[in-house]
């Protein structure tokens, strides 16, 4: 139980630290690792060649993605691509049912697709949406995000939900149909919390997102404006399509047709072709603007603090993880057999709002409540469901896309709390809330 302990207080002090004293997240990050690491007894040495390991384990592609990214951002600004995405999707959908398009979009794109790579990619279109519907940029980003987030925990063929069907012996097809309907009660409570629960945080960001698109709405000339929203979508939709290749790939029973499917749908070399596609756009465009090479330098100095923050953020959940807390938590596990029930979610749960990896959380929980299939009163496809619905509970500060949201956009770490920690707890329990209708109805 020390370790839990230790864990639990060097939360709180990294919470109050940048919430309350002001200190900057990624000092406060790295000094909460050093303390965590210590305190644990790994020793002052190993703690910081982990911390270093972590850092660059969350970097090595990361931050090759977040530039890209950012590229296609400042192109998409610069030819007023992204006002046309906007305005095409609201005229599509219309501005009520703006959040559900995107959470839906984002329940789709992240199937093959990273939630931190997709959400990067999609960055301009959902600041341009936000602006062009007059709403809080949190609630479309948010309902993005549930979308992305749904996916990415609960269906196959992301790797999470594969582990977790295979540690259980789960039958895929039978998980896929129950975890697609659990993850439409987890969407729908992550949209619904974005429209309702966000609908009156404003940020500083959105005045300034507002305020560009404005300015792009004077610059960009008739002609280009009346260009199809689908030439514009291309630096968007080509890496989503590659990196979806890689996942789907048929076998064509050639070697090297395999390996290239591979290296195009990784994500640095699918993003790398969605920028030359957008640098080609660029080139072809009919106004005036900075050249391609102020754009990139443009991008890499905005994504500089992103990257920073988010691989110290990567560092911290690290080294939680070297530190054991999953064995510790199995460990008190044990004692509780009375929790019955409502076991393998909160397994899960904890795992989530310890370490900050959702994957983590997926498998840990698995291989912790796998043991105790034969004594649950339920199907190992809904013990994989209730895994599922317990790794959305919480995200905060030791997960790296908390501190994604908090650098894209700009929002506060006290906003993140009452909005993005709190969706995940909505979606969490709608999802639990799926789960039990399917139980008492028979259907799981």
């Amino acid at each position: 139980m020390y370790p839990l302990i230790v864990l639990f207080v060097v939360l709180l002090l990294l919470i109050v630290g940048i919430s309350r004293w002001g200190w900057h997240p990624f000092i406060t990050l790295l000094l909460a690792g050093l303390a965590l690491g210590v305190c644990s007894g790994l020793g002052g040495r190993e703690t910081v060649d982990l911390l270093a390991e972590g850092f660059g384990n969350t970097l090595q592609w990361i931050a090759v993605v977040v530039i890209l990214g950012a590229f296609v951002g400042e192109v998409l600004r610069e030819t007023g691509g992204a006002l046309r995405i906007s305005t095409a999707v609201v005229r599509l959908f219309g501005e009520r049912f703006l959040p559900w398009a995107m959470g839906l979009t984002g329940y789709i794109v992240s199937i093959p697709v990273f939630v931190d790579v997709a959400y990067i990619v999609l960055q301009p279109v959902t600041e341009a949406i936000a602006a062009r519907s007059r709403r809080p940029v949190l609630v479309i980003g948010l309902a993005l995000t549930a979308g992305l987030t749904v996916s990415h925990t609960l269906l196959p063929p992301t790797p999470g939900p594969l582990a977790v069907a295979s540690i259980l012996e789960a039958d895929l097809g039978r998980m896929i149909l129950i975890n697609a309907f659990v993850g439409l009660c987890c969407l729908a409570g992550g949209v619904l919390w974005a429209t309702y629960g966000c609908r009156n945080v404003w940020i500083a960001h959105d005045d300034r997102i507002e305020a560009e698109q404005s300015a792009e709405q004077l610059v960009a000339p008739p002609g280009d404006r009346l260009r199809g929203a689908w030439f514009d979508l291309l630096p968007i939709v080509v890496p989503i399509l590659l990196m979806a290749a890689g996942s789907f790939r048929p076998d064509l029973g050639g070697d090297w047709v395999d390996e290239w499917l591979i290296f195009l749908s990784t994500p640095m070399i699918a993003v790398l072709i969605g920028a030359g596609v957008a640098a080609w756009q660029y080139r072809n465009r009919r106004q005036p603007g900075p050249s391609l090479g102020n754009l990139v330098e443009q991008a890499i100095v905005k994504s500089a603090l992103v990257i920073m923050i988010t691989g110290a953020g990567g560092a911290f959940g690290y080294l939680i993880r070297a530190v054991g807390i999953q064995d510790s938590l199995a460990e008190a596990f044990t004692l509780l057999p009375w929790i019955g029930f409502f076991l393998p979610f909160m397994v899960s749960a904890i795992l989530t709002t310890a370490t900050g990896s959702i994957t983590v959380s997926l498998i840990g929980a698995a291989s912790i409540v796998g043991p105790m299939q034969p004594v649950l009163p339920y199907s190992v496809e809904v013990t994989a469901a209730l895994v599922g619905c317990g790794a959305f509970c919480v995200f905060h500060a030791n997960s790296s896309f908390f501190w994604l949201l908090n650098r894209l956009h700009d929002v506060p770490v006290p906003v993140l709390y009452r909005t993005y920690t709190v969706q995940s707890l909505v979606m969490g329990m709608s999802g639990l809330i799926g789960v039990g209708v399917l139980y008492f109805l028979g259907l799981a």
